[in-house]
């Protein structure tokens, strides 16, 4: 498996475990696939996110056939009932189940506003005043856990935590990161 890093952004171990259910499982619910290899790597709460390539490339073949106004109009109807539903979360067990399932709709709207042309006009201006109005709503639910409870130094992998140098997972995994790959016959270099 061959990896590419995505980003780097400040994140506790609960909400990589968000994260990572709800790119994996629950997108699949939404679009037929997920991430379900997302290598997380943290040092002092700082998490590195490397996607599996062949699992991004997958996705975006998908999504470009599923993206349409009434897919569109779904999403976007199921993430405001789901921030609807914020004031009722008062346990860590409540705060993970919605963070897992306003992940699709994250994971699809940081998508289209990388490749615009996926979407029509009329669901880019849609995608804006979504974005405008919400762009807090998954830092407010967060903010509702204490983090300082959470480990700060470990990897995520499928589901798993684990205790151990990259390096040394990667080669007692076969996996490999790369500085560049072939993207929409482009090559990306990160």
């Amino acid at each position: 498996m061959v990896h590419k890093k995505c980003l780097v952004r400040e994140c506790s171990l609960f909400d990589v475990k968000a994260w990572h259910e709800g790119e994996s499982t629950e997108l699949k619910k939404w679009i037929g696939v997920g991430f379900f290899n997302h290598i997380f790597q943290s040092e002092k709460g700082l998490v590195t996110l490397y996607y599996d390539i062949d699992e991004a490339n997958n996705f975006e073949k998908v999504l470009d056939k599923k993206l349409t106004e009434k897919f569109f109009d779904k999403l976007c109807h199921n993430f405001f009932e789901l921030i609807d539903q914020e004031e009722c979360v008062d346990t860590e067990e409540k705060v993970f189940n919605l963070s897992v399932k306003i992940w699709p709709a994250l994971t699809i709207f940081d998508e289209i506003s990388k490749y615009p042309e996926w979407a029509t006009h009329s669901m880019l201006r849609r995608l804006i005043r979504v974005k405008t109005s919400t762009e807090s709503f998954s830092y407010k639910l967060s903010a509702k856990v204490d983090h300082s409870k959470y480990l700060k130094d470990y990897l995520f992998f499928k589901g798993q935590l684990i205790r151990k140098p990259l390096n040394r997972f990667l080669e007692e995994n076969s996996l490999t990161i790369c500085s560049k790959y072939v993207q929409n016959n482009k090559i990306i270099l990160s």
